[in-house]
């Protein structure tokens, strides 16, 4: 019998150990895409399957949220130096880290744990930056550099009001306009 619950937590840790992976490959090569692209459908399926078989818990939250965000990490580590970015957008990028450390530093003092949140605006902003190659190919820095700021800055000021006005941490929360 397949134990779901391990099978939901290997895909989710297939995800870290494969952004980690991309650190080691030539960036828009293909191995690189192929590695990107395992990485956003762990992503995309671990979570449905945990809720379909009502095997989520609270270690697999935090799991999947940290494996999220070290991916965007990784993703901005390995971009940064290759893209010709111009100082407004390096400005930008820092607007949205400093709004999540200050949220995570909150929640981090506010309940003694990090505070990776499952909102829409967090998963809306996650699936753009998953495509952030084709957006990058097609639309150009400029124009994706705007998108991702809008959406990343929106889900950041989002958990960071949140983490601020919840009594209790609660990493399945919804949106901010969602009961706590």
């Amino acid at each position: 019998m397949v134990n779901i619950k391990k099978v939901v937590m290997t895909i989710t840790i297939s995800r870290i150990f494969g952004a980690f992976w991309l650190l080691f490959i030539t960036p828009l090569s293909a191995l690189f895409y192929v590695v990107y692209a395992a990485c956003v459908v762990s992503d995309m399926v671990d979570g449905p399957i945990a809720r379909k078989a009502k095997v989520t818990s609270n270690l697999g939250a935090l799991l999947d949220s940290a494996a999220d965000f070290l991916f965007a990490i990784i993703v901005l580590i390995i971009f940064i130096p290759i893209l010709a970015l111009e100082t407004w957008m390096v400005y930008l990028i820092a607007i949205v880290l400093a709004t999540r450390a200050i949220g995570f530093g909150i929640g981090f003092i506010k309940y003694r744990t990090f505070t990776f949140l499952h909102t829409y605006a967090n998963k809306g902003a996650g699936v753009l930056l998953a495509f952030f190659p084709i957006f990058y190919g097609t639309l150009g820095l400029a124009v994706t550099i705007i998108i991702l700021f809008i959406a990343a800055i929106l889900s950041a000021l989002e958990e960071l009001i949140i983490t601020i006005r919840s009594k209790e941490l609660n990493r399945n929360i919804t949106s901010m306009f969602a009961a706590s």
